[in-house]
């Protein structure tokens, strides 16, 4: 191959593969001057490794922001830094696929924020949609494209030193995804993570 078709190779190839990496819709809240604040965008991408059977969940709080100085304040403190959420699963599988099936799991893992780590346990519900559902996407792998996760992730300003920040937030920021994508992580999405997730 030349080197034009090896550089047209790789961007096609690159295009396909950005396609195939979901992002989830998130809810991002807190209490900021006695006022509830939150936003929703899709700023999270979930990530299963089924070789060390890690979940990790990426946080991009900048997509949260609607492009409004007031609306937008309180999220200049935590907007500069991804959040990663690492932990493994002490299951085989993520669910087996049956009709209806959940299935809860506490997953002892660290966040990753404003370069703090803090150990954290979450609860990760795992449920499965209809292949003949609304939600369902096909991406061509069918286990993957049928589960769905949920959970909640509480974050102590505190914890993170962001109460040290500009508009020094005090109160609980909590971030829940109610329908999250899945993606299986594959050895190719490493350049991908890194330039995504930095």
């Amino acid at each position: 191959m030349n080197k034009i078709t090896i550089i047209i190779f790789m961007l096609v190839s690159g295009i396909s593969f950005a396609q195939g990496v979901l992002p989830s819709n998130t809810f991002v809240k807190t209490n900021f001057h006695d006022h509830d604040c939150f936003a929703n965008d899709n700023a999270s991408h979930l990530f299963f490794n089924e070789q060390t059977r890690e979940l990790s969940i990426v946080v991009d709080f900048a997509k949260c922001k609607v492009g409004h100085d007031t609306i937008d304040a309180w999220l200049d403190d935590i907007d500069e830094n991804q959040l990663l959420f690492t932990g493994v699963v002490n299951s085989d599988k993520l669910l087996e696929l049956t009709n209806s099936n959940s299935k809860t799991i506490k997953i002892n893992g660290k966040v990753k924020f404003n370069n703090i780590a803090v150990s954290k346990e979450i609860e990760v519900t795992f449920f499965e949609i209809s292949k003949d559902g609304m939600l369902y996407r096909n991406n061509g792998n069918d286990y993957y494209d049928r589960i769905r996760a949920m959970f909640q992730l509480e974050l102590s300003p505190k914890d993170y030193k962001i109460d040290k920040k500009l508009h020094k937030l005090k109160n609980v920021i909590t971030v829940s995804v109610g329908n999250g994508y899945v993606n299986q992580y594959k050895p190719e999405m490493e350049e991908w993570f890194k330039n995504n997730f930095k």
